[in-house]
């Protein structure tokens, strides 16, 4: 049977009231989840896929989010990175929109398939960088800031 709900959150993003033990297992059992981490791009991606993996890599080093076991999710949104700027790059060449000779506005038919590939490739690029927390707001999800407890009480003035 499958279990439902909320995935576990990671002990240094949890808010709840836990307790000393019972987080210092929790970090025990994540750290024996952590992988390798000696990411190098696939040889099947392009030049500018692969450029794309190298500075998310770079980008991503200090927090260490991202692992081998992130290759294949990495390296299909360095693809559909490469191949959204590819089918951009056509579009302008080509031009988006025409007008008739009523005046209307409509799609050129040599960039129709192309805006279909490319609202693929931000779909694919949306859920890739959600999955790695390659934005912000993803990332405010996976890791929150710790807060300096003060040293003193703050009621002892009032005695």
């Amino acid at each position: 049977m499958a279990k439902t709900g909320r995935p576990p959150k990671l002990s240094v993003v949890s808010t709840g009231k836990i307790g000393k033990e019972k987080k210092l297992q929790r970090e025990i059992a994540e750290s024996k989840l952590k992988v390798k981490r000696n990411l190098k791009a696939p040889n099947w991606l392009s030049k500018e896929a692969k450029k794309e993996f190298k500075r998310v890599v770079e980008e991503s080093e200090p927090l260490k989010l991202i692992d081998n076991m992130d290759l294949s999710i990495l390296s299909i949104y360095c693809d559909a990175y490469a191949t959204y700027i590819e089918v951009t790059k056509k579009i302008n060449e080509y031009g988006f929109s025409d007008v008739n000779d009523e005046g209307e506005i409509f799609i050129k038919d040599e960039t129709k398939d192309l805006v279909k590939i490319k609202k693929m490739q931000v779909d694919t690029i949306m859920q890739c960088s959600s999955k790695l927390g390659l934005a912000t707001s993803d990332r405010l999800r996976l890791v929150i800031p710790k807060s300096e407890e003060s040293a003193t009480n703050p009621f002892l003035k009032y005695l």
